[in-house]
C-alpha cells in the first residue's frame, strides 16, 4: 500500500472508532506507529481499547473497519485478536481489549490516536513492562547451550524435523536475542522480535544466520555457539562461557560416536 493510501486508511479507522461510545482508545503499533519503518509491504497493526464486555461486538461485526466489504480473509487469534486480509492484498492485524486485558499484552513502538481515558498511562506502563520482560536473562547463554544440545540429541535420535526447528528457529532466536540485548541501541531494533530488520541493522550477521539451515544440525549447533563467542564474549565476559566450551565438546564427541 502506497503512503497516501496507508494514511487514508489510518484516518478512516480513527474516525470510525471515534464514533463508537464503547471505544476508549486506539493505539497503533510497530510500523503503523512509526512511519520511518514503513514501506509498501507494511500492514496496519493496532489495539482497540474498549469498555468492559464490549470486545465481542467489535470482533464479531467488522463493519467498523474501513472498506470492510472488500475483506477477503479473516483469521482469529484467541478471543479478541484478528488478522484481516483485503482483496487488494493489504493486511490488518488488531486486537480488541478492555483495560484489564490490555495490561497483559506486549507493546514495543506505539502511537495513541484516540484516548478517552488514561490510555496513555496504560500503554506506557505496558511498554515499560514489555521492556523489562524482554531484558536478557542471566541464564540466557545456558539456555542457548541447552537448546542446541537438545537439537543434537533429537538429530541423533532421528527426529530430524524437530531437530531442525530447534536449530533454525529456537536457537537462532535465542542467539539473536542475546546479541540484541548486549548490542548498541538502534531505532530499527524490534524489542519483540530480534529477527526484524536484521538485514538492515547488521547485514553480515543476517547472512550468517541465513547460512545456518544449510549446515547439518551438529554443524549448525557449533556455528551458533561460535557466533555467540564472536559477537558477545568481549562484551559480556562474565557469562557462562565455560558451559559453551563444554557443550561444544559434547557435540564434537557425539559426531565421532
Amino acid at each position: 500500500m502506497e503512503s497516501k493510501a496507508f494514511e487514508t486508511y489510518t484516518n478512516q479507522l480513527r474516525a470510525s472508532l471515534e464514533s463508537m461510545r464503547n471505544v476508549l482508545g486506539l493505539v497503533t503499533l510497530g510500523s503503523t506507529a512509526d512511519s520511518a519503518l514503513r514501506d509498501e509491504f507494511s500492514d496496519h497493526d493496532f489495539w482497540v481499547i474498549t469498555t468492559p464486555a464490549a470486545q465481542n461486538e467489535l470482533v464479531n461485526d467488522l463493519s467498523w473497519l474501513p472498506d470492510y466489504h472488500d475483506i477477503a480473509i479473516v483469521v482469529c487469534h484467541g478471543k479478541h485478536g484478528r488478522t484481516v486480509l483485503y482483496r487488494n492484498r493489504h493486511q490488518v492485524e488488531f486486537a480488541v481489549f478492555d483495560v484489564d486485558e490490555a495490561r497483559t499484552g506486549k507493546v514495543d513502538r506505539y502511537r495513541i490516536l484516540l484516548d478517552r481515558g488514561p490510555i496513555g498511562e496504560l500503554i506506557e506502563s505496558v511498554h515499560q513492562k514489555t521492556l523489562q520482560e524482554t531484558e536478557v536473562k542471566p541464564d540466557a547463554l545456558e539456555n542457548l547451550c541447552a537448546t542446541v544440545w537438545s537439537a543434537c540429541e533429537r538429530h541423533r535420535r532421528g527426529e530430524l524435523l524437530s531437530a531442525r526447528q530447534y536449530i533454525d528457529a529456537f536457537a537462532i532466536n535465542k542467539l539473536l536475542g542475546l546479541i540484541s540485548g548486549y548490542g548498541p541501541d538502534d531505532e530499527r531494533k524490534d524489542t519483540l522480535d530480534a529477527r526484524r530488520r536484521l538485514e538492515l541493522r547488521s547485514p553480515a550477521l543476517a547472512t550468517e544466520m541465513m547460512s545456518i539451515p544449510d549446515l547439518s544440525v551438529p554443524e549448525g549447533a557449533l556455528r551458533i555457539l561460535e557466533i555467540a563467542e564472536q559477537e558477545l564474549k568481549s562484551k559480556a565476559p562474565n557469562l557462562a562461557w565455560e558451559k559453551v566450551e563444554m557443550v561444544q565438546a559434547w557435540i564434537r564427541e557425539s559426531r565421532i560416536v
